[in-house]
């Protein structure tokens, strides 16, 4: 034993030189390597020990050295990584080039077009020195507490990395009180962002990780999962967008992020899969909710306020619009819709008919639809007139149509749904006919007893003539937004009047009173076709 007793103070005695030098003992490679030598020798003794029957007070002071090695290699190990100039050293090599291709260099996290790309964040001497430093170390028993260290030592690099992209890591934190308006400001600047970190800052960290904790899996890991912290911090600041973005504005930006995190997909690191599912189905949830939102919008819109002349309402141009522009990005909302229904029948959550689109996302819009038809009905009993009422909501129907069919909503909700808004079309132009024009056919209508009095079919004449002259005058100042509807009204409403107006003209000369004043139907064809001529615009 007291050769043990002896080693141990050989091995104080040596290891006490390094121990108290006020440098770092790297700054010379001969102190670094007699340091190393000495550890291993006090390793191997060690364990040595512990395959014996050694005196446990021996054996502790041999631990209470090693342990004070250990603490002296985490302050070099942080002393190496934290201080070298890693802005000198950082170049940056195309993962498909060949071995002789030379390096380039560039700044970490500048813009680059290419993502196939691993950083060197530490110059391979370094890399070289820090890899002996925690063989040693995870030898000793010391692994957990040298991957901290590393860690910790690679906390500014990463926060500077992150803040090169424009970002920072506390995103959620900084901007917890920002405008709408700002916030999307940051979100433009955290989805490339976003994309570089995954494509190329945490592929390289993975892989510094790897080399310098070469031989310890599971070190690695754990140096890995701790120095990407700020990675996951950054990820968070999608989580704060998601549970903020309730209105239907945020949805455009929300599908952004969306996309944006399906794309670093391919290159995800296994660390961040839950995290990164997580976020998706957050961001997923709350893009159902902006749509749902939508929804409540359209449904709560005042029934007060119409135009006066019958077009195309406000709330009308915006729904359809706002579909418009989300249908851009139809494929992404398909897969959301379809990870929120989890595969369960749509129809449950909205009522569909037969022949109604039966997919997610087409059952969800077409729903939208219906609710703003719904409350353009509702909304067309404000007017004093019914036939205003029904070109209100002509004018709405064939907007909407127009919509549907220069898009993807086209697809989406396909030609059986088009047909059932034409149809509804069609029934307002023929209540509009019937609700005006049918009361103009009403006058002209003879009794047979009276068939043959020239002052009755007269008077029905002059009733008539003011009738259209007063519906002219009206009407002249409503709007059908669409010329080919207003040209197709008026084909309408000729073939309605004209005929009976024909008849009784007919029926007037057949009493051969040809002194008798009366327009000839043309004019009133005229004048037909210029009150919807007036109508269109």
């Amino acid at each position: 034993m007291t050769s043990m007793e002896d080693t141990l103070q050989a091995l104080t005695d040596l290891i006490s030189q390094f121990l108290c030098l006020n440098r770092p003992l790297w700054s010379s490679s001969d102190d670094a390597d007699a340091f190393l030598e000495a550890v291993d020798e006090l390793t191997s003794t060690i364990h040595g020990l512990e395959s014996t029957s050694a005196d446990d007070i021996l054996l502790e002071r041999f631990d209470h050295l090693l342990e004070r090695c250990s603490l002296r290699l985490q302050d070099e190990l942080h002393h190496l990584i934290d201080t070298t100039d890693f802005d000198a050293s950082c170049s940056y090599h195309d993962t498909k080039k060949s071995h002789n291709d030379d390096d380039s260099h560039t700044l970490v996290a500048q813009p680059v077009s290419n993502f196939d790309i691993i950083v060197d964040t530490l110059p391979e001497g370094v890399i070289f020195e820090a890899n002996r430093i925690t063989r040693r170390m995870i030898a000793a028993g010391f692994g957990d507490s040298c991957a901290e260290t590393y860690a910790s030592s690679r906390l500014n690099f990463i926060d500077e990395s992150i803040a090169r992209l424009g970002v920072h890591a506390h995103m959620a934190e900084m901007f917890k009180s920002a405008s709408w308006e700002e916030l999307e400001t940051q979100i433009l600047r955290w989805i490339p962002a976003i994309r570089a970190v995954f494509h190329i800052l945490i592929p390289s960290e993975r892989h510094l990780c790897d080399c310098i904790f070469e031989g310890s899996t599971s070190c690695s890991d754990l140096a890995f999962a701790t120095a990407s912290q700020p990675f996951l911090q950054l990820l968070s600041f999608g989580n704060f967008i998601a549970a903020a973005g309730k209105n239907p504005e945020c949805l455009f930006r929300i599908v952004d992020m969306y996309d944006a995190l399906r794309d670093i997909l391919p290159v995800l690191d296994e660390a961040f899969n839950p995290e990164v599912s997580a976020l998706r189905e957050c961001l997923g949830s709350s893009i159902k909710g902006i749509l749902m939102a939508l929804e409540n919008l359209v449904r709560r819109d005042p029934s007060e306020s119409c135009p006066q002349d019958g077009g195309v309402h406000p709330i009308t141009r915006y729904v359809m619009n706002y579909l418009v522009a989300a249908c851009v990005s139809r494929h992404t909302l398909e897969e959301v819709m379809l990870l929120e229904f989890g595969g369960s029948d749509p129809s449950t959550s909205y009522p569909i008919e037969p022949d109604r689109p039966t997919s997610s996302l087409a059952v969800h819009l077409a729903w939208i639809v219906d609710v703003l038809i719904e409350n353009l009905v509702s909304k067309s009993k404000v007017y004093r007139h019914a036939p205003l009422s029904c070109v209100f909501l002509v004018n709405n129907g064939i907007y909407i149509i127009k919509k549907v069919n220069g898009c993807e909503l086209k697809v989406l909700l396909g030609e059986d749904w088009t047909k059932l808004i034409y149809s509804k079309v069609n029934q307002w132009i023929l209540e509009y006919r019937r609700a005006t024009w049918g009361k103009a056919v009403t006058i002209l209508e003879m009794d047979k007893r009276l068939c043959n009095n020239v002052n009755a079919m007269t008077e029905k004449l002059n009733r008539f003539n003011n009738f259209v002259e007063a519906i002219c005058q009206v009407q002249s100042r409503w709007v059908l937004v669409d010329k080919q509807q207003a040209v197709d009204f008026s084909i309408l409403v000729e073939e309605l009047v004209i005929p009976a107006y024909t008849d009784i003209i007919e029926m007037l000369k057949a009493t051969r009173s040809s002194g008798e004043s009366y327009m000839q139907p043309e004019y009133v064809r005229s004048q037909i076709q210029q009150l919807f001529k007036s109508m269109a615009r």
